[in-house]
């Protein structure tokens, strides 16, 4: 077996720093025993990935890089590496900036996730196929709320009853949708971002909240007075005002999924 030094550089990576998602970059040396380079450079990376695997947050449509920056056979192994100036030791990551030290050792002590342990079979397959449940879920409910007022309206303006309690269904199914939807929502987060507190997620939680209070008022409101819409007074317009202004939270919550998916956090 031949001995070589490989010297590894990692860029773009998304990962925790504090209470804080940043954009870093790492040196790193690795020793290793190996027939040749090939063999050796495929060991060192497959090392490195499993080492970051639970410290990286990026998406898979934009990955983090890693390049060697050298690989050479030598007699015997140093106790580091110098490269540009940065003296590198066998193991561990030198960062471009600084880095909490739990982020790159240990982050699933603090954050194990609450279904783990009591479904951990069907938890442990929703990892490995990586499946966007609260993308699922949220698109589910964030199409029932539009639609049941689709029907209040449709009720207003015809009468038919029909379309009343197609109304009345359709926000009772869109109510206790929204609890898996911020719970989907909350498991995701802790996943994919290891919990991290940054106002766009602080946003997300708080609006999901605003959603849940507004339908859940509309549709109990309803279910103690269901002849609310046919009124016509005072009390009719401040209901329908009620079930029109979840669109806006709606809306909102919307964009700012938007922007974690397709724009990134930096």
């Amino acid at each position: 077996m031949k001995k070589f030094e490989v010297c590894i550089r990692g860029t773009n990576f998304l990962i925790k720093s504090g209470n804080q998602v940043k954009r870093n970059g790492f040196y790193a040396a690795r020793f290793i025993e190996a027939n040749d380079s090939s063999a050796a450079l495929e060991s060192v990376m497959g090392a490195i990935k499993s080492e970051l695997k639970d410290v990286v947050l990026n998406e898979k449509s934009n990955p983090p890089k890693v390049s060697v920056e050298d690989i050479y056979e030598v007699y015997y192994f140093g106790d580091k590496i110098v490269w540009e100036g940065k003296q590198l030791p066998p193991e561990g990551f030198v960062w471009d900036k600084e880095v909490v030290r739990e982020a790159a050792n240990s982050p699933e002590s603090s954050l194990a996730n609450p279904l783990e342990g009591k479904w951990p079979t069907l938890w442990d397959r929703i990892r490995q196929r990586d499946i966007h449940i609260h993308s699922i879920f949220i698109h589910f409910t964030n199409s029932l709320y539009p639609v049941a007022i689709l029907f209040m309206f449709l009720f207003l303006l015809f009468g038919n009853a029909s379309f009343h309690q197609t109304y009345f269904y359709i926000m009772v199914l869109a109510t206790f949708s929204v609890p898996v939807s911020y719970l989907t929502g909350i498991l995701e987060w802790r996943k994919r971002f290891k919990g991290v507190m940054i106002p766009i997620f602080a946003a997300k939680i708080k609006y999901g909240v605003v959603v849940f209070v507004i339908g859940g008022c509309s549709t109990l409101w309803h279910y103690i007075s269901p002849g609310i819409l046919e009124r016509g007074d005072l009390l009719s317009v401040v209901y329908v005002f009620l079930n029109v202004s979840i669109i806006l939270p709606l809306i909102y919550l919307g964009h700012l999924g938007g922007i974690i998916v397709y724009e990134g956090l930096d």
